[in-house]
């Protein structure tokens, strides 16, 4: 916990939705990150940036070899090691339309499946992965409960 931590989060979205208040957001995305920082952190700086499918498909191609379109993804420049008081975190990329037929798919509201993929994606830039094994994965999942605890529950 790092309550003292200074954020500055960027806003960029590509697909002029209306659903999701950007105001609401950057708060939020205070909350989270001064949960989830480290207390050597002064100042962290983190972009997000909204996008359709056609865009994110275009992103994933060109950063990651995918020729398809995804979810969330996280473009980190964040290094623990050394402890740099003042740091960039990243970018956190979401696909609008995914996030709205994710949201129908599982059932909940898309303000839920976007906060959903943004602290997922936010867990990303901190180093956090679900993919290596079953124990990251378990406390992935619970750093992501805990995380939107803090936007829905307080």
């Amino acid at each position: 916990m790092n309550p003292s931590l200074l954020v500055s989060t960027h806003w960029n979205d590509e697909t002029n939705q209306t659903e999701i208040i950007p105001d609401l957001v950057l708060k939020n995305s205070e909350k989270i990150l001064q949960y989830i920082s480290p207390s050597f952190l002064k100042a962290l700086e983190l972009s997000i940036l909204l996008v359709d499918d056609m865009q994110m498909k275009t992103i994933n191609g060109e950063r990651r070899g995918k020729d398809k379109t995804t979810d969330v993804l996280s473009f980190p420049l964040y290094s623990e090691f050394p402890q740099i008081p003042v740091q960039i975190l990243g970018e956190v990329v979401i696909s609008m339309d995914t996030c709205r037929k994710q949201a129908i798919e599982i059932g909940h509201s898309l303000i839920d499946e976007f906060y959903r993929l943004l602290v997922h994606g936010i867990l990303h830039l901190f180093g956090f992965d679900h993919e290596t094994n079953e124990e990251d994965a378990l406390l992935m999942r619970r750093m992501e409960d805990e995380c939107l605890d803090l936007v829905f529950l307080r």
